[in-house]
């Protein structure tokens, strides 16, 4: 899970540098030649500044005779700084945060943020663990009110928690969301674990998982996307899965009660819709992040008299 990994184990340690004396042109001629798309300005090894492609387009429109500057007059500073132990799930916390797409990797000297260039950690390297970066996050307390909804849900249980919200309770918009949660009880992971036979013992065996990384077992990362189905299966009408990117970002604990949300982010023609779907675990960390494509084709016309999911008003 990308909750307990550290950011020394995906970063480019071969940094692009320049010091803060270096012209913008040679900066640029770095970024052409070595194929990045940022040059970090160090002082004594320790990052300064750092200058971007962006940093470039946007100078350009704004000052005359940009390459004779020197990168002390053009760089972008302060800047934000990681450490390698830092996680990747802190990482994406701190560049969605700060509308960032590079962060410097320094080993610290001190209590103070100063510190000694070892990596550099963008998007590009992140993408490859977290598509999903640039994803707007939901929340239902934006959202349009709570609807009842009619679906093709077979039956209910009183520990389930569903929730939906749209303008309209027989159809799907953009903007709506659905909200479920149950708890991923040890037997629900054992059941999981017999059907599909994905018997790893960091699942089932807590002995065994005391010696991993978690130091416990933790729910199949899959189990937690079968919540966003169950949660997609209650949008209004007949949803039909056609497409999941998921990245786990975070374990979950065997006995976690835990809410997947779908919010409806693109229509996309011909009844298909784009969702975004997320999973948090009980204490509302965000420990899978990705998207769907579901078509939703009206209920089958023996359904038009069933009540199905309800969510209460």
């Amino acid at each position: 899970m990308h909750g307990t990994i550290p950011v020394s184990e995906i970063m480019v340690t071969d940094v692009v540098t320049a010091p803060p004396d270096a012209t913008a042109t040679e900066a640029a001629t770095l970024l052409r030649d070595e194929g990045v798309s940022s040059v970090v300005v160090v002082r004594d090894d320790e990052p300064i500044g750092i200058v971007t492609e962006g940093d470039f387009a946007t100078q350009l429109c704004e000052r005359e005779n940009l390459g004779r500057l020197e990168l002390a007059e053009t760089m972008s500073a302060p800047i934000e700084t990681i450490t390698p132990e830092t996680s990747i799930v802190e990482a994406v916390s701190v560049l969605r945060e700060d509308g960032l797409e590079h962060l410097p990797v320094v080993e610290r000297d001190g209590a103070d943020d100063t510190g000694t260039l070892v990596g550099i950690l963008t998007t590009t390297e992140l993408s490859y663990f977290v598509p999903h970066l640039a994803h707007r996050r939901g929340g239902l307390e934006t959202k349009p009110p709570r609807r009842r909804v009619r679906t093709d849900t077979q039956y209910e249980r009183d520990d389930w928690e569903f929730e939906y919200r749209g303008e309209d309770e027989s159809t799907v918009s953009v903007g709506d969301v659905a909200r479920f949660s149950k708890q991923l009880s040890a037997d629900d992971v054992e059941a999981f674990a017999e059907i599909t036979g994905d018997t790893n013992r960091l699942h089932l065996d807590e002995e065994y998982a005391a010696e991993t990384r978690f130091g416990t077992r933790i729910v199949h990362g899959v189990l937690a996307n079968g919540l966003i189905s169950a949660a997609l299966a209650r949008l209004p009408g007949l949803t039909i899965y056609l497409s999941q990117e998921s990245s786990f970002l975070a374990p979950i604990g065997v006995g976690d009660r835990v809410t997947a949300v779908c919010e409806v982010v693109e229509d996309l023609g011909d009844s298909k819709y784009r969702i975004e779907t997320t999973v948090y675990d009980g204490d509302d960390t965000l420990v899978l992040d990705g998207d769907s494509v579901v078509l939703i084709d009206e209920l089958p016309p023996e359904s038009a008299f069933e009540t199905g999911a309800t969510a209460d008003e």
